[in-house]
């Protein structure tokens, strides 16, 4: 090789080394530090409420009849992501129904347990002692029941009737606020009260004495049909036996000789009884709240047919309230 072949086999290995060396300068990488940051949040005790259902219904109630709490009535109070346990508060409105008709509020209990008679409900918050279990992560919602029941006071008049009862969650040793973002804190509770007529007789009989055959009694035997606890009018009906000597039922004379009349009459005047129900005329009005129990008067008088065996003679009156 000459001399010139050489250097410039000398020069061209330079530069490779040159180009080189700039290369891997080129993918050194630079020295890096770290750091790091600490985050704070302070949880606070917090109580959530959520009831369900929003809803419950007494279907079929008459007036003078009570419900205790049943399992039919019940309502679940949720704390659903709170922290702390709590106890359930409620209180309602007074019943509202047709015609400016109402219950107290009163008429609504609630108890822990199904089947027993309750505490009345009043309209204030009132602390029912029913807990509410603490939430946790792994079980971030608890919840406990409340049952109701009903009374129907006499005369209440027939209809359907609304109530609105409130909750309330609140952790009494550690006063909290609770917080309702998306469900309701009340329940509509609806109640049907049915149209009914009671009866009571007084008295539960009645003695014409003695009376010759052929003789009457006027027609001023008072007996009064009540109805009480009922909340709608009535029409009283009547009817009767023959009457049949006591000793020897096989001897009778009839039942129309008994004849009844809305009135007293100083005579053995009226109606004769027959032994088919009879549609009086007399009518008893509805009973109400302030007057749960309403009257009215029928009489009966006698005469007893002419050849009549002396003896004891008794009738049976049947008399009906229908409404």
């Amino acid at each position: 090789m000459n001399k010139h072949a050489l250097n410039a086999l000398t020069a061209l290995g330079l530069a490779s080394l040159l180009v080189l060396s700039f290369l891997v300068m080129n993918f050194v990488s630079a020295y890096t530090s770290n750091s790091s940051l600490t985050a704070n949040v302070n949880v606070g005790n917090v109580i959530y409420l959520s009831v369900s259902p929003n809803a419950i219904y007494f279907p079929g109630l008459y007036p003078g009849q009570s419900y205790d709490t049943n399992s039919l009535d019940v309502v679940t109070d949720n704390d659903i992501g709170g922290n702390i346990a709590a106890n359930a508060l409620v209180e309602g409105t007074n019943w509202a129904g047709p015609s400016s008709a109402n219950m107290l509020v009163s008429n609504t209990v609630w108890a822990p347990t199904a089947g027993v008679a309750g505490t009345q409900l009043t309209n204030t918050l009132t602390n029912t002692n029913i807990l509410i279990p603490q939430p946790s992560l792994a079980n971030p919602s608890t919840g406990n029941f409340i049952y109701f029941g009903i009374t129907i006071p006499g005369g209440t008049p027939p209809g359907n009737y609304v109530q609105t009862i409130y909750f309330e969650n609140e952790n009494l040793s550690t006063p909290a606020t609770y917080n309702s973002p998306s469900t309701s804190n009340s329940v509509l509770a609806t109640a049907n009260v049915l149209g009914i007529c009671y009866i009571s007789l007084a008295p539960s009989s009645i003695n014409f004495g003695s009376v010759y055959a052929s003789a009457n009694v006027p027609t001023n035997m008072l007996v009064t049909d009540s109805d009480p606890n009922g909340n709608v009018a009535a029409s009283l009906l009547v009817a009767g036996t023959h009457w049949a000597l006591t000793s020897n039922t096989q001897i009778t004379f009839g039942v129309s000789n008994t004849l009844w009349y809305s009135s007293s009459l100083p005579t053995y005047t009226g109606n004769a009884l027959t032994n088919t129900l009879a549609i009086t005329g007399i009518t008893i009005a509805a009973p109400t709240q302030t007057s749960p129990t309403t009257n009215s008067p029928i009489y009966f008088g006698l005469g007893v047919p002419g050849g009549t065996p002396a003896g004891s003679y008794s009738q049976t009156i049947t008399i009906e309230n229908s409404c």
